[in-house]
């Protein structure tokens, strides 16, 4: 079954944190393991609740975006890594360039195959169409990136 992408930021923060490890995510964020679990802990009653930094620090050392992802859902957006240009050439844009085709059709198919038998989408087959719509949408802002550093 597909993971859905998270639309909670509560819930982002307590999968991300048990996910990684109580224990070992508290070490590298700097908090003893009790008071992680209390933050990540959706019904904890003493209002010991995540901050705004503990959700950056705990997306910075886990290397998991899902925080992000909830956060930009509330705001009714959505999160995309910016890309590494560091190999930005003519040959690399072009490259992407034929990436993004890939992405769309990969999108488009996704589409085809949960319409093809029955004209419905089961929750399954949305996970699966919503990450392919993610990924061409990544790559299509990766190439307006890399165009971006060339017109400079």
């Amino acid at each position: 079954m597909a993971a859905q992408l998270p639309t909670d930021m509560q819930d982002a923060f307590y999968r991300v944190v048990h996910d990684h490890g109580v224990e070992k995510l508290a070490g590298k964020m700097g908090l003893s393991p009790g008071v992680l679990y209390n933050k990540a802990n959706p019904s904890d009653e003493h209002g010991n609740k995540p901050t705004l930094a503990d959700g950056v620090v705990a997306s910075v050392v886990s290397g998991d975006d899902r925080i992000a992802q909830a956060f930009c859902h509330t705001l009714g957006g959505i999160f995309v890594r910016l890309p590494d240009l560091s190999g930005l050439t003519t040959d690399a844009l072009v490259l992407h360039l034929t990436e993004i085709g890939a992405e769309g059709g990969d999108f488009y198919r996704a589409i085809h195959v949960a319409l093809e038998l029955d004209d419905t989408i089961s929750r399954d087959e949305f996970d699966n169409i919503e990450r392919e719509a993610l990924q061409f949408i990544a790559v299509i802002h990766e190439g307006l990136l890399r165009m971006r550093e060339m017109a400079r």
